[in-house]
């Protein structure tokens, strides 16, 4: 079964090991090079491990969807496409050309959460539960017949880096049991309950900002949903953007200070401080704060120049 593969994230090399492990023919692999990676910030270079195993890369200076690039997967005469942590949606033109059809993944249980971010807006959301899905790639977005899908817990204490080590180590269940039925031509394909579908819109750079009148429910999830590996939520101190990467929910909420306005902080200690919220505070214990300037009581958060 000769493999395509499109990927250029971490994800996409995790899955690339795996089917590899699983005596996979992947006979290319498409991805992207750094200088047109810059908006994944978990950008990997599948070069070295393509090399590692003899595998051709072609490194795609324009969107996969140009009649060159069909052009080239047609050369490539793939019996089917494995597209992994990859943004651009696949036209019908390459849909046609693997007669075993293009394999997608998404990081939530579909036909819930389709659309752009599902890992962020899973924690935003404050979900309890989402989970991983393989599926048969479509015309739509996210909209096609299931492979195979497993759901995993959210906790409380969970955040965006331990949400991919989940859907990594569900990628690498997925693949060891899907790829010999997708080599015998046994794989299910199940479709999808179009009612039951969400769609969660693309974020954008304000989505990443802390409004410190929102309650500390709402601020916890948003700075755990952008910690590494994404690009972490952010804040203004003294006129300067600012990034916060990890907070805490104090277990006895500051109620004396409900007077001061959100944003303010309200007690400091050598490697943390706690901010005023819309209902309450939240500690700060892991932040880019500009090596000048000094945290103090009193300090005011979020006012932008």
């Amino acid at each position: 079964m000769r493999i395509v593969f499109v990927g250029s994230v971490d994800f996409s090399l995790h899955c690339l090991n795996e089917i590899v492990a699983n005596n996979g023919e992947v006979i290319a692999v498409l991805t992207l090079p750094k200088n047109l990676a810059g908006v994944h910030s978990d950008f990997v270079d599948l070069s070295e491990i393509a090399a590692q195993h003899g595998i051709p890369v072609y490194k795609l200076q324009k969107k996969i969807t140009v009649p060159e690039n069909v052009d080239l997967i047609k050369t490539l005469k793939p019996d089917i496409i494995f597209v992994c942590g990859w943004s651009q949606l696949i036209s019908k033109a390459i849909l046609d050309i693997p007669p075993r059809g293009c394999i997608g993944t998404h990081p939530s249980l579909l036909p819930m959460g389709r659309g752009r971010h599902p890992l962020i807006w899973a924690l935003v959301k404050g979900l309890e539960e989402s989970g991983l899905t393989f599926f048969y790639i479509d015309e739509g977005a996210d909209t096609g017949d299931i492979l195979w899908q497993e759901p995993f817990p959210i906790a409380i204490d969970d955040n965006a880096s331990t949400l991919y080590k989940k859907i990594k180590s569900l990628a690498s269940k997925a693949i060891q049991e899907f790829f010999p039925q997708l080599e015998q031509g046994t794989a299910p394909r199940i479709a999808q309950d179009d009612s039951r579908a969400t769609t969660w819109r693309k974020r954008t750079e304000k989505d990443g900002e802390i409004d410190w009148e929102s309650s500390t429910i709402e601020i916890y999830n948003l700075i755990r949903a952008l910690t590494h590996p994404y690009v972490g939520a952010n804040t203004y101190f003294r006129g300067k953007k600012v990034l916060v990467w990890r907070t805490q929910i104090p277990k006895l909420p500051s109620r004396s200070e409900s007077k001061l306005n959100p944003g303010m902080v309200i007690k400091k200690a050598d490697d943390h401080f706690e901010v005023r919220t819309g209902d309450g505070s939240l500690v700060i214990t892991d932040y880019d704060f500009p090596e000048d300037h000094t945290i103090s009581i009193g300090d005011q958060l979020g006012i932008k120049p």
